[in-house]
């Protein structure tokens, strides 16, 4: 059966109404497309890994890729070349870096405590007989006799041993002995054989020791429990002075993103921010130990997102060293951060 001639007027009309609404409708903006490199997985970038359990860079428009470069160096590489827009970093590269004529700066402030954690084994604490709720450099001076395991020399966890022994008035090699074990595959072992007395590396693998009931806290630089190293450059996102200058909007985004992120790790439980963490640490960290892990870097993250000065000079104090950093001769705050975008 033919249409009408009223039949089809009413579908031409249809037709022509459907065409109108959908030329007027708002397309939807793609996302922007950035790509931010850390050195490794890690709960030192625990605000990058909030942001993306809970959808904060989406909310922002933003389509966050994250390269974990297996180790410090090409994170950065990849930023000065181009190839990533933003890196959640520690400051020690960032001022290794500008020492070699290479300028990154930070836009929010992720961790401004040391993750970094000495725990050393429930039997060697009780030949020492050091306990829990001793004090800090009275802890450290009973370490007389005893091995501290570190990474490698000359790393972080070198410096800061180094650094806490002689301000308790001990001497390497003559009181304490050193030695470079290396990452969590090797040094966890040799705690476990008592290869070494104590360990030095960054969390969750001191939790993990803490977890499987082997040991004790020796010093808890996240805790804030040492008060020559307290505010400290963890763990920054950054990105270049060029990129600033050419995509304000694009930094802000992310800095609102990362910013929404350390909101709601302040307002909630250790428990949650665990159960948020599972789906990336799951796997390789006991759930005892990633909660735990949880709790020690939770009070690490930088509340406000600003860096401050005393964690600059902090950090450049502990890497300026005879022969190091020859090409600084002072560092202040305003050489590696950029204020204006955390409000």
């Amino acid at each position: 059966m033919k249409p009408t001639m009223h039949e089809l007027a009413l579908y031409a009309g249809v037709v022509t109404l459907g065409m109108f609404l959908l030329a007027g409708a708002p397309t939807a903006r793609a996302a922007d497309t950035v790509t931010l490199t850390q050195p490794v997985d890690s709960l030192s970038f625990f605000p990058i890994y909030v942001a993306r359990a809970k959808g904060y860079f989406k909310q922002e428009g933003l389509e966050v890729n994250v390269k974990a470069t297996a180790g410090g160096g090409p994170h950065l590489t990849a930023v000065f070349a181009g190839e990533a827009e933003f890196t959640a970093s520690p400051g020690t590269y960032q001022i290794n870096a500008l020492n070699e004529g290479k300028k990154v700066v930070g836009v929010v402030d992720l961790l401004h405590r040391n993750i970094i954690g000495m725990v050393i084994h429930k039997e060697a604490a009780e030949k020492a007989g050091i306990t829990p709720d001793m004090p800090l450099m009275e802890r450290v001076k009973r370490l007389k006799g005893l091995t501290v395991g570190v990474t490698r020399p000359g790393a972080l966890t070198d410096d800061l041993v180094r650094n806490i022994l002689g301000r308790a008035g001990l001497s390497v090699p003559a009181d304490v002995r050193i030695i470079g074990v290396g990452g969590a595959g090797t040094m966890l072992p040799a705690f476990r054989n008592r290869k070494i007395d104590v360990l030095t590396i960054s969390t969750p693998h001191p939790e993990r020791i803490l977890s499987e009931g082997l040991g004790i806290w020796l010093v808890n630089w996240a805790a804030g429990e040492d008060p020559a190293i307290k505010d400290f450059m963890m763990s920054t996102l950054m990105t270049t002075p060029e990129l600033i200058k050419q995509k304000p909007e694009l930094v802000q985004k992310m800095v609102r993103a990362v910013l929404k992120s350390i909101q709601y790790i302040n307002a909630n439980s250790v428990d949650q921010l665990a159960k948020d963490m599972t789906p990336y640490f799951g796997k390789s960290v006991e759930p005892e130990a990633l909660r735990i892990s949880v709790e020690t870097v939770k009070v690490a993250v930088n509340p406000s997102g600003r860096m401050s000065e005393e964690a600059v000079q902090t950090t450049f104090k502990l890497m300026k060293k005879p022969g190091k950093l020859k090409n600084l001769e002072g560092l202040k705050l305003s050489d590696v951060w950029a204020g204006q975008f955390v409000k």
